[in-house]
């Protein structure tokens, strides 16, 4: 049990590992701003089209996930109307304002996305003990890329590197809470995955429309679409080795 739940653990740390990536990088130009959105843009709506909606659509049905889908769109609208009167109040406001609110919506969107990645660590484990850890290299190797998205706009906010660090840790230590989750249920309901899942979908979906897209978009439109296709083609070559 101990050796998975480690393994886990290992696979959240590589979000924080992808944060401290994007802190290498002294200055961001607008290409490369280009890029690094784009690459979000890539990873975060191929996840949800590879794996989060077929999964919970093979666990709850379509109708299941029309309603999880929906209600982490409608979550995250309603938190977006909240941080920003929030944001108001403290006198914050302009691109740092915005690059602020967009940083720490990814990493509430991936950090309910990886709680169920957890639970499938956990479920590959109760199959068997080789199925778990190739489960959990395969999430290590997309949280990576996954802390990079998180990082670039905290960082273009003025955050300082450690809260960068912290804030990609927090987001990444959602993976082992699920997969100790799981295996203290031994078995979670396949509504509730279901629901986990495609909440975690409408919440990234709404995060890469309203924010990284299009700001990915306006930074540069050929870089944007390079990065899009570099971070497609990355999710697409780690799902593969679920």
């Amino acid at each position: 049990m101990w050796e998975i739940v480690c393994s886990s653990f290992l696979s959240g740390m590589a979000t924080p590992v992808g944060g401290w990536l994007v802190l290498r990088f002294r200055r961001l130009s607008k290409r490369l701003l280009a890029v690094f959105l784009g690459l979000a843009t890539g990873i975060m709506l191929t996840v949800v089209l590879t794996e989060l909606m077929p999964a919970s659509i093979a666990s709850g049905g379509h109708a299941m996930f029309l309603v999880g889908a929906g209600s982490g769109w409608f979550f995250l609208l309603l938190l977006r109307g909240v941080v920003s009167s929030a944001m108001k109040r403290w006198g914050l406001h302009g691109e740092k304002a915005a690059f602020l609110q967009m940083g720490w919506f990814l990493a509430l969107s991936i950090a309910l996305h990886d709680l169920p990645e957890g639970f499938a660590i956990g479920a590959g484990e109760s199959l068997h003990p080789q199925v778990g850890m190739v489960i959990a290299l395969a999430i290590a190797l997309h949280n990576i890329p996954e802390g990079m998205s998180i990082a670039v706009p905290l960082r273009l906010a003025g955050v300082g590197g450690w809260q960068v660090i912290w804030i990609t840790f927090l987001a990444g230590m959602t993976t082992p809470l699920g997969t100790v989750i799981s295996l203290w249920l031994f078995t979670v309901s396949d509504v509730f995955i279901s629901l986990s899942l495609a909440f975690a979908g409408g919440a990234m979906v709404y995060v890469v429309s309203r924010d990284i897209l299009p700001e990915a978009l306006q930074a540069n439109k050929l870089w944007a679409a390079l990065g899009i296709a570099i971070g497609a083609g990355v999710m697409l070559a780690v799902s593969a080795l679920h």
